[in-house]
């Protein structure tokens, strides 16, 4: 408890309260006060309580509203660069590239930035299961702070690639697992992955490591 009533936190004061009116309202001549003080103290105690549970009350609201909005914002955000990777790996052009908007700059990741790990389940015939963990902590599904989510890019067909360059753009996966589904024709070809973080501030991970599995027709 704070050392003095100034610097109390809201519910210890709360507290303080209800001990001196239980203290007092029976006796209250006892310890120099009279029954008008006990009825103030009363109707200040029980005024203050309502006044904070109502401002918890918002707050809770408040913070469950800023949760939503980000969660919304990640997702516009996500859908907004995927349209920038795609128009990158479809080869559009950038002049007409430049008329959807969209930032190009794309900053170097944090110094302290992780990577993702991988791994793909191949158990479904032509569907890859991709779970992905950060490299860091793989026992845990979090994406790293400040990551929007995981960007996925793919090259069928052997050998692995050197870069990004030789892959396709696939997703920015918000959410692991991510299902890649295949066509008949893509049976038995392996499919390697190459997977990053994308950071909201547009800035990207290191890569991790590639992640290659058969395409189980």
């Amino acid at each position: 408890m704070a050392d003095n009533i100034q610097n109390m936190a809201d519910g210890e004061l709360l507290g303080v309260a209800s001990t001196l009116l239980q203290a007092v309202e029976t006796t209250p001549a006892d310890f120099g006060l009279t029954a008008g003080y006990v009825t103030s103290l009363e109707t200040a105690r029980d005024f203050f309580s309502t006044a904070l549970a109502n401002h918890l009350a918002k707050q809770a609201e408040a913070k469950a509203q800023t949760a939503t909005k980000e969660g919304g914002r990640d997702a516009l955000e996500i859908l907004i660069r995927d349209a920038r990777l795609l128009a990158k790996a479809a080869k559009i052009d950038d002049t007409k590239t430049a008329t959807m908007g969209i930032p190009t700059q794309s900053q170097a990741a944090p110094a302290t930035a992780t990577s993702p790990a991988a791994a793909v389940d191949t158990s479904e015939r032509m569907r890859h299961t991709i779970s992905w963990r950060d490299a860091a902590t793989p026992e845990n599904k979090r994406k790293p702070r400040g990551a929007m989510g995981a960007e996925i890019w793919v090259k069928l067909g052997d050998p692995a690639p050197g870069d990004e360059k030789d892959c396709t753009f696939v997703t920015l996966d918000a959410f692991t697992p991510y299902v890649a589904q295949y066509g008949p024709d893509d049976a038995g070809k392996t499919a390697h992955y190459m997977i990053r973080w994308r950071m909201r501030d547009g800035s990207v991970s290191a890569w991790g490591e590639t992640v290659s599995a058969t395409i189980t027709g």
